[in-house]
């Protein structure tokens, strides 16, 4: 029979600080009173949303070993609770673990995701870490204003923002394992981001230090009304619309480098030179030999009349003055010199040129 706490707490964590605080609610009746299974790595994940590391790490510390996310929440309470120094101690135990169960290898392949990630942001390198930016704080204290981030392993980092790096203060609440998704860039790209003025998804950024658990948050999380969840899910249509903005940026600045570099390749080829020799813009010279001929119908000196006839009525298609009719003088006088060296090209490469010169000197003689 399936625990009633543990169904009304749903899966964990929740969205929203208020949601979060009614998990804790009621995953903390679910372990106590019911011991229910999955219960306590549950209010483990709500409670270090809630930035409660102390009091996660005390419930995860309390599951069997046998349980790899037991690990998870343990490097993240300590990571969170007492900073990176702790973290790599706590990460490094886990690591040498030999972990079982059908979500072992996912939990080390998180475990392999999060040593990564804390190698680049101490030594400010770009590796395989893949994070996203959640937030930038407005306040500036001691060192610098901080910043919050989220790797691809889902956990999520505070660290203070610099020119040339970052440096990481310890781990932050987390949205929980599918909080990684959204992290595709380098290291490097973030800082970039943090110094053009980007405040990522606008996420709160959290203390330095976190809070401990008190009586009266959990008496508040109980007398929520109403009004109160409304205020909860106006906040989380406010996020949507964050993320949808931040979306149409990031869409908006792909476009203008896709303009961008079909600008320059088409710079480029302007600046390449074309096979007959004239420049870009410039009509070319009538041919006087063969090889000018066959290089402007774009045929070799040998082709067939079939393919002189071909290549010509291809080049010709379109630079046809009629094609051009209405538009500038400038543009209609290339298009007619260019056409008139397409006719010199095709009658040379096809014997016409002489016989054409001898008519027209017949019939003045």
């Amino acid at each position: 029979m399936a625990d009633p706490f543990l169904a009304a707490a749903g899966p964990s964590p929740a969205r929203g600080t208020d949601a979060r605080w009614r998990q804790v609610v009621l995953l903390s009746a679910a372990t106590a009173i019911n011991d229910a299974e999955g219960a306590p790595l549950a209010l483990a994940s709500a409670l270090h949303a809630l930035d409660l590391p102390r009091e996660a790490g005390a419930i995860a510390a309390r599951v069997d070993d046998a349980d790899p996310w037991a690990h998870w929440w343990r490097v993240l309470a300590a990571g969170a609770g007492q900073g990176v120094a702790a973290l790599a101690d706590a990460l490094a135990a886990a690591r040498e673990m030999e972990l079982d169960g059908p979500d072992a290898s996912e939990v080390a392949r998180r475990l392999a995701d999060l040593a990564s990630e804390v190698s680049a942001l101490e030594h400010d390198e770009d590796g395989d870490a893949r994070f996203a930016l959640l937030g930038v704080g407005e306040a500036w204290s001691g060192d610098g204003r901080r910043a919050l981030l989220v790797g691809r392993s889902s956990a999520s980092y505070l660290v203070v923002p610099r020119w040339e790096g970052v440096a990481p203060v310890r781990l932050a609440p987390s949205d929980g394992p599918t909080a990684g998704n959204r992290a595709h860039l380098r290291l490097s790209e973030v800082v970039e981001a943090i110094c053009r003025g980007e405040n990522g998804s606008g996420r709160t950024v959290p203390a330095d230090h976190p809070e401990t658990l008190g009586a009266d948050d959990l008496v508040g999380a109980l007398r929520a009304d109403h009004s109160e969840r409304d205020q909860r899910l106006l906040a989380l249509a406010q996020e949507v619309q964050r993320e949808r903005a931040h979306l149409a940026e990031v869409k908006a600045e792909l476009e203008a480098e896709r303009i961008a570099l079909n600008a320059e390749r088409r710079t480029r080829q302007a600046r390449t030179p074309p096979a007959n020799g004239a420049r870009a813009g410039e009509i070319p010279a009538l041919p006087r030999d063969r090889a000018a001929a066959a290089a402007l119908l774009g045929v070799s000196v040998t082709a067939s009349a079939e393919e002189v006839e071909r290549a010509y009525r291809t080049q010709v298609g379109k630079a046809h003055p009629d094609r051009v009719e209405g538009l500038h003088p400038i543009i209609r006088a290339h298009a007619e010199g260019l056409t008139v060296a397409l006719n010199a090209a095709r009658d040379l490469l096809l014997g016409r040129a002489g016989r054409r010169a001898g008519r027209g000197a017949g019939a003045t003689g």
